[in-house]
C-alpha cells in the first residue's frame, strides 16, 4: 500500500512539474510576444513622428528659400539702382577732377596731365602741392599735403637712377624708408612710416618727373630703379590714397616722354 501511495505521489508531482513547465514556457512566449508588439508600436510611432518632422523641416526650408529669394530680388534691384547712380556720379567727378581742362590753354596744346603750377618760382605737380623750388620733393598728400623732404639734386648725380638718388637723399636726411627689389626692380614700399596700402587698397608711393625744358610732369611707366636723371630734371615723390587714378593714367604705356 505504501508503495502504491508513493507512486501516486511521484506521478502527481511529475504531472504538476510538467504542467508548471508548460505554463512557464507559455508565459515566456506570451511575454516575448507582448514585448515585440510593444516595440513595434513604439517604432511605428517614432517613424510617424520622424516623417512629420521631416515634412515640417522641408516646408520651413521651402518657405525660407522663397523668402530669401524674394529678398535677394529686392536687394538686387535696389543695389543695381544705386550702382548705376554711383557710376554716373563717379564718372562726372572723374571728368571734372582727375583731368585738366583744356579750355584754359593759351598755346592750343592739349595734355592729359594736370599742368605744372608755378608760383613765385615754385615747382609743383598740381596746384595743391606745397610750395617748393627744389628739384627733389617727397610729399604726403594723404595727411594734409605735408612736405616730408625738399632738396636740390646735386649735379654730381648726373646719369644716376631716380631710385639711387632717392635712397641717397633720404639717407642724408635720416628719413626711414623700406624698399623691395634692387637696381632695376627697386620699389619704395614705405617712406617716413607711410606704407603702401595703409591708407587704402590702392595707396602707395608714386614718382613724377618734369624733364629739363618741359613744362609738365609725367608719371613714368617704369620703376624708379630704371629711370635715369639728368641735370635740370625735377623729381617729386607723392604718397597717395589712390596711386592709380591720379590724373596721370595717360602716361602709362609710353616708353619715354
Amino acid at each position: 500500500m505504501n508503495i502504491k501511495k508513493n507512486k501516486k505521489k511521484y506521478v502527481i508531482a511529475i504531472a504538476a512539474f510538467v504542467i508548471f513547465a508548460i505554463m512557464f514556457t507559455f508565459g515566456l512566449k506570451a511575454e516575448k510576444m507582448y514585448a515585440n508588439t510593444l516595440t513595434n508600436k513604439q517604432m511605428s510611432a517614432e517613424n510617424s513622428q520622424s516623417k512629420s518632422n521631416h515634412k515640417n523641416v522641408a516646408g520651413n526650408a521651402a518657405e525660407n528659400k522663397n523668402s530669401s529669394t524674394s529678398k535677394s530680388s529686392e536687394n538686387g534691384s535696389k543695389s543695381s539702382g544705386s550702382v548705376g547712380s554711383d557710376a554716373s556720379s563717379s564718372g562726372s567727378s572723374k571728368s571734372s577732377l582727375d583731368y585738366p581742362s583744356d579750355t584754359g590753354s593759351k598755346n592750343g596744346s592739349k595734355s592729359s596731365n594736370p599742368s605744372t603750377a608755378t608760383s613765385n618760382g615754385s615747382v609743383k605737380v598740381t596746384s595743391t602741392d606745397p610750395e617748393s623750388k627744389c628739384t627733389f620733393q617727397v610729399i604726403d598728400t594723404v595727411h594734409g599735403n605735408k612736405m616730408v623732404v625738399s632738396k636740390d639734386v646735386d649735379k654730381s648725380m648726373e646719369g644716376e637712377t631716380v631710385g639711387y638718388i632717392t635712397e641717397r637723399i633720404l639717407d642724408d636726411a635720416k628719413i626711414n624708408y623700406r624698399c623691395t627689389g634692387s637696381v632695376s626692380t627697386l620699389y619704395f614700399a614705405a617712406i617716413d612710416g607711410l606704407e603702401e596700402k595703409k591708407a587704402g587698397k590702392l595707396s602707395g608711393w608714386c614718382y613724377y618727373i618734369r624733364k629739363n625744358g618741359d613744362n609738365v610732369f609725367h608719371k613714368p611707366n617704369i620703376g624708379s630703379g630704371q629711370w635715369t636723371w639728368h641735370s635740370g630734371d625735377v623729381i617729386v615723390w607723392k604718397y597717395l590714397a589712390d596711386g592709380i587714378h591720379d590724373g596721370y593714367e595717360g602716361d602709362w604705356g609710353k616708353s619715354s616722354f
